[in-house]
C-alpha cells in the first residue's frame, strides 16, 4: 500500500470515527454494539485497501459501515425470532408487538427515485460548481479548503455553491421533489 494511501484511510478513520459510532448507534440501537461494527470496520476497510486504491475512503468507511450494520441487525433478528419466547398468556410474540422501523417497499422505491433525481440534477452542474458542492456537501470540506483543492480563491467558491444550489432548487422543482437537506 502507498504511504499516501495509507495516511488518507487513517486520517479519514479519524476523523470520521465519532460520527460512524453515532450512525451506527442510531442505525443498531446499542451504543456498545455499534462500537464493535466500528471496530470491524475499520478492519475491513484497512485490509481492503492494501489491495486496491482507495479513491474515497470516507465513502468506503460509511459503506463497508451500512452493510456490517444490515449484517448485525440481521443477526439480532436470527437471535430474538429463535430464542424469544412469549410469556403472554394471550400468545402474542413479543416481536410482533415491536413497531417495524424498515422503510416499505413503497417507501424504499420512492427514496431511490429520489436519490436518482437528485445525483440526475448533480450530475447536470457545470464541472467546478459540481465539484465544489460534491466536496462541501459529501466530503465536509471548507470553502477554504475546496479553494485550495481546486486552485481558485474562496470567493469563486462561494460563486460556485451559489450557482449549484440555485440549479439543483431548479431541477428539482422542476420535477416536483422536495430539497433534500444538502441542497
Amino acid at each position: 500500500m502507498r504511504i499516501e494511501q495509507r495516511s488518507a484511510i487513517e486520517s479519514a478513520m479519524r476523523q470520521n470515527q465519532q460520527l460512524l459510532i453515532q450512525w451506527l448507534t442510531k442505525k443498531i440501537g446499542d451504543n456498545e454494539a455499534a462500537r464493535d461494527v466500528a471496530q470491524a470496520v475499520f478492519m475491513r476497510v484497512w485490509a481492503y485497501s492494501e489491495k486496491t486504491d482507495i479513491e474515497n475512503p470516507r465513502a468506503l468507511i460509511f459503506k463497508t459501515a451500512n452493510n456490517l450494520a444490515i449484517n448485525e441487525l440481521k443477526q439480532r433478528s436470527r437471535f430474538f425470532s429463535r430464542h424469544v419466547s412469549s410469556n403472554d398468556k394471550d400468545g402474542a410474540e413479543p416481536l410482533d408487538q415491536v413497531a417495524n422501523t424498515a422503510p416499505s417497499p413503497e417507501k424504499q422505491a420512492s427514496l431511490k427515485q429520489d436519490v436518482e433525481i437528485i445525483m440526475a440534477a448533480i450530475s447536470s452542474l457545470p464541472e467546478r460548481s459540481r465539484k465544489a458542492f460534491m466536496l462541501n456537501r459529501f466530503d465536509g470540506l471548507s470553502y477554504r479548503e475546496i479553494a485550495d483543492q481546486l486552485d481558485v480563491s474562496e470567493s469563486s467558491v462561494e460563486k460556485y455553491m451559489i450557482e449549484a444550489l440555485k440549479r439543483l432548487r431548479g431541477s428539482l422543482r422542476q420535477s416536483n421533489e422536495p430539497a433534500p437537506q444538502i441542497i
